[in-house]
C-alpha cells in the first residue's frame, strides 16, 4: 500500500498538487491508495474552499491538527501515525508530481529495504523565482573510529536551476517509524528535510535520490506567514537547532517502533560556514 502525506496551512495550491497524484480522470494511475492531508488549521477562505472540495475526493483523506504556528514536522509526524501503508511519500503541497517520478522512487524503496529516496531535481513553475536567489546549505559525513565528524557546507552557487528536493521523499513507513519521525523543534522555514536525512545516514540507512518535479513558484511571503523573522535566518536558526539536538539525540518526536542503537562514541561539527560560526560558539557547539 501507497499512501501520500501533505502538510499544509493555508495554501490553495494544493488543489493542483493532488491532482497531479491522484489525476480525477484516472486516480488509480500512479498506485496511490489515499492521499493525507494534514492540515494545520487554515483560516483562508480560498484554502478553505479548495479543502471543501478536495474533501470529496474518493482517495483523499482531511486530518485536521490545528496549532498556533505551521510547524512541518509536527504535521507530517501526526500523518505518519495516521498512516496505515507500507510506502509513504511524503509532500509539498505545491509540488507538481508525475507518474514516472513516483514509480522510480518507490521502485528504489521496494528494492532496498533500508532506502530513503528523494527528489533529485526541483524545477521551477517560474525560472526566475526567489527561491533560486538564495544560497542552500548541505551536509557531508565521515565516519572513522566511532566518531562521525559532520560538515556544514554550501551545496551549490546561486542561480542552479535545479535543485534538490530533499524534503520530497518515499521511503517505508517503518523506516520513518525507527528514526522516530520528524524532530519538532524546527521554526518556521527550513532544514527538517535535512536533519531527517542526515539522521537517516547516521543510523545506517540508504540515502538515494532519482526523479524530477515542479516546484509552483511564489514569493516568498507565502512561506511562514504571521512570522516576523527573515527566512534566512530562521532557516540559520534551524541548523543550529538541529546541531543542537543532534549532539543529544538522533530520533525524532515519535515513539511506537523499535529505534536503531546510535554506533558513534561522538558527534563532532567539523565545518561551519562563516555565517553559522558566531552562533555556533556562542552556543558552545564547536
Amino acid at each position: 500500500m501507497f499512501e501520500v502525506i501533505i502538510p499544509v496551512k493555508n495554501r490553495s495550491e494544493i488543489e493542483q498538487c493532488v491532482r497531479s497524484l491522484i489525476p480525477p480522470e484516472n486516480p488509480d494511475r500512479n498506485g496511490i491508495e489515499r492521499v493525507i492531508i494534514c492540515d494545520g488549521g487554515s483560516r483562508d477562505r480560498d484554502y478553505l474552499i479548495v479543502l471543501k472540495n478536495l474533501e470529496q475526493w474518493e482517495k483523499v483523506e482531511i486530518f485536521s491538527h490545528p496549532i498556533p504556528q505551521f510547524n512541518k514536522s509536527r504535521l507530517i509526524n501526526q500523518g505518519i501515525l495516521h498512516s496505515r501503508a507500507k510506502y509513504l511519500l511524503i509532500s509539498d503541497a505545491d509540488i507538481i508530481w508525475n507518474g514516472v517520478t513516483l514509480k522510480d522512487l518507490l521502485d528504489r524503496v521496494k528494492i532496498q529495504e533500508n532506502a530513503i529516496a528523494y527528489v533529485e531535481n526541483v524545477q521551477e513553475s517560474d525560472p526566475d523565482a526567489e527561491v533560486l536567489q538564495r544560497d542552500r546549505y548541505t551536509y557531508e559525513v565521515q565516519i572513522k573510529d566511532r566518531i562521525a565528524s559532520v560538515k556544514i557546507v554550501l551545496e551549490k552557487a546561486k542561480n542552479i536551476k535545479n535543485r534538490p528536493g530533499c524534503g520530497l521523499i518515499c521511503t517505508r513507513k517503518r523506516t520513518l517509524m525507527s528514526l522516530g519521525g520528524y524532530k519538532e523543534i524546527f521554526q518556521g522555514w527550513g532544514w527538517e528535510d535535512r536533519d531527517l536525512l542526515l539522521r537517516g545516514e547516521l543510523l545506517g540507512f540508504e540515502i538515494c535520490w532519482t526523479g524530477t518535479v515542479t516546484h509552483l513558484s511564489h514569493s516568498d511571503s507565502l512561506r511562514d506567514r504571521g512570522k516576523q523573522d527573515s527566512l534566512i535566518r530562521s532557516r540559520n536558526y534551524n541548523i543550529i537547532a538541529s546541531f543542537r539536538s543532534l549532539k543529544k539525540s538522533l530520533y525524532g518526536n515519535l515513539d511506537g517502533c523499535e529505534k536503531r542503537t546510535s554506533p558513534y562514541q561522538r558527534i563532532a561539527i567539523v565545518q561551519i560556514p562563516k555565517p553559522l560560526l558566531v552562533a555556533f560558539r556562542k552556543l558552545g557547539l564547536i
